[in-house]
């Protein structure tokens, strides 16, 4: 009966490692695909030039 029990435990333990894994995998995958975006020196975001601060506060 010990034996049964752990063995199940085992199994479940696995499956929650394999959930685990592809959970992992799937945010991985969405944060290369919309994960931070590197701008050029130039360019400014909204923040920068002020419009969306004025925009909240009116």
């Amino acid at each position: 009966m010990v034996h049964a029990a752990r063995q199940s435990f085992v199994d479940g333990w696995q499956q929650a490692m394999w959930a685990g894994v592809a959970v992992a995998g799937a945010l991985f995958v969405y944060l290369l695909a919309h994960g931070p975006k590197t701008t050029t020196q130039g360019a400014t975001t909204a923040n920068e030039k002020g419009t969306a601060s004025e925009t909240l506060s009116t």
